[in-house]
């Protein structure tokens, strides 16, 4: 009987994390909890697996940033996160993977993750296993904190799995409490809030690691961005959402996150964040771990205009809610 061909392709949402990041680092909610606001964007991460004839004599062709033509094993594999993810599904066949995303890797946003989370939802569709949202982000912890050895926390993996606008609280257990929000409050964030690129990629290994050497100079630090997502997460349950409130509480949660680490920002970013806040703006942050990237700047309807003429010579991005996790948007069998 002829072994069947079979080809998917995944799409998952890319993240903007609001408050709490950091409190879900393992060396912080082991000890007390995390708990992060976040949402998924409209910037996907596509991943596509497909069976790989035997008439191409090599046995995995890799497609990312890179091009690899594999005719040994998996261990000949380059690329760290599908070799890792391989290995963790025990996947042995012939394949060919494709791995593209609307923005590049490096930026803030949970690509990584997003690219283990949307490759391990393609490896359970070929060989058939049903897997739940929360047995898909946590298998991607798994992949990315456990195997990979990433000094990274959990709400990237499980943003990229749930999707949309919602709180995920990180307990001492490992379990994750998880509760979705009003999306019109962030639709309303996302509409007042313009993001500036960079112009670098950050390193946020370099920065994590750092943040783990400082924890216990910082404890108090972590406590305090915890209480900020925690009053955040109340207000975001009241029947009227007040964005001036918000505002106050994004600039509290960056203006102790920077601290955190001497990587987090530079010059720069200091020079752009106080541009903003005297043009209009009512708060800002760099998303992610900082020190590149993204910088979120959050105003209102009447300064947005004018802020985005003033950085009209940067690279200005609006990002929009996407309100669903990784989900597969193509499987064939043949």
């Amino acid at each position: 009987m002829k072994k069947k061909n079979f080809y998917v392709i995944t799409k998952t949402p890319l993240r903007v994390s609001f408050v709490g990041g950091g409190t879900d680092l393992p060396f912080f909610y082991k000890k007390k909890y995390g708990l992060v606001v976040s949402t998924t964007i409209n910037k996907f991460v596509y991943v596509s697996v497909k069976s790989h004839d035997r008439l191409f004599k090599e046995n995995y062709r890799l497609n990312y940033s890179s091009t690899e033509h594999i005719k040994g094993g998996m261990d000949k594999i380059k690329n760290k996160i599908v070799r890792a993810c391989l290995k963790y599904m025990n996947i042995h066949v012939p394949l060919n993977i494709n791995i593209s995303s609307d923005l590049p890797a490096s930026t803030g946003l949970g690509s990584s993750s997003a690219i283990i989370v949307g490759l391990l939802k393609a490896l359970h569709a070929l060989t058939n296993k049903n897997i739940s949202t929360s047995e898909l982000a946590e298998k991607a912890c798994k992949v990315e904190i456990n195997i990979l050895k990433n000094p990274i926390g959990k709400q990237d993996q499980y943003s990229a799995s749930f999707g949309g606008f919602r709180s995920y609280k990180f307990k001492k257990d490992e379990s994750v409490q998880i509760e979705k929000k009003n999306n019109k409050i962030v639709q309303k964030i996302l509409k007042n809030s313009l993001f500036l690129w960079l112009d670098n990629f950050k390193d946020s290994k370099k920065i994590l690691f750092d943040q783990k050497k400082n924890f216990f100079k910082k404890r108090n630090h972590y406590l305090k961005l915890l209480n900020i997502a925690k009053n955040v997460n109340e207000n975001f349950k009241k029947k009227k959402f007040k964005l001036n409130d918000f505002a106050l509480k994004l600039n509290e949660n960056w203006k102790i996150k920077r601290e955190l680490s001497k990587f987090i920002t530079n010059k720069k970013i200091d020079n752009l964040y106080k541009d903003s806040i005297s043009k209009g703006a009512l708060a800002g942050k760099v998303l992610g771990a900082g020190n590149g990237g993204f910088l979120m700047i959050l105003t209102n309807s009447k300064k947005l205009k004018k802020l985005k003429k003033y950085f009209k010579k940067k690279a200005i991005y609006d990002f929009s809610f996407y309100k669903f996790g990784s989900k597969i948007i193509y499987k064939k069998t043949y």
